[in-house]
């Protein structure tokens, strides 16, 4: 199936995203962290960063919303995706600073 110019741009950027949050991961990966630790840094890295590309900070190109499909309401109102996920995603495993 042949995708969309839009959807190559999207998946690439996802792709983008990936790779700059394992790289990140790796570089900032301390000598006392665990697997775990470092798991959790990378994927609250690359879905912050998902979530500033539906906010709309993160590139011109790429305009996205998400949408409740039974109330039709933007997941947005009200709020920026991005600031909310500190509250509820981890960063490092439980008991770590």
């Amino acid at each position: 199936m042949d995708i969309t110019k839009k959807q190559k741009a999207f998946f690439e950027y996802l792709s983008a995203i990936q790779e700059e949050a394992v790289i990140i991961a790796q570089l900032e990966r301390k000598e006392n962290d665990t697997l775990e630790d470092t798991l959790y840094d990378a994927t609250y890295k690359a879905l912050y960063e998902f979530l500033l590309l539906i906010d709309g900070y993160s590139n011109e190109e790429i305009k996205l919303d998400l949408i409740d499909k039974e109330t039709g309401i933007s997941m947005r109102t009200n709020t920026e995706l991005h600031d909310e996920c500190a509250s509820y995603l981890r960063y490092k495993s439980e008991g770590q600073t």
